[in-house]
């Protein structure tokens, strides 16, 4: 049951950190536009929102990074290896 609700959050984070990335994209294809056409305050706005999506990109990777983490460090605790000796 606990498996099945952290699965669920990570789906979620798995789905904003697309969002986060299709941002990123949107925003440099915009970024030459606005750039080609010398329409430079959009060009800034465009340059402000791909480096808010890029840093709510590392904060979510890393969010992801130490849950994964955790999770293994539980799943060891439930289940301790035996080491063998020769």
């Amino acid at each position: 049951m606990i498996l099945a609700c952290l699965f669920t959050k990570m789906k979620g984070k798995i789905a904003l950190n697309t969002f986060y990335t299709i941002g990123i994209v949107i925003s440099i294809v915009g970024l030459k536009w606005a750039y080609t056409s010398h329409n430079f305050p959009i060009a800034g706005l465009l340059v402000i929102t791909a480096l808010f999506f890029l840093y709510l990109k590392v904060k979510i990777v890393k969010e992801v990074r130490t849950g994964i983490k955790d999770k293994e460090r539980v799943i060891k605790a439930a289940n301790p290896v035996k080491e063998e000796t020769n």
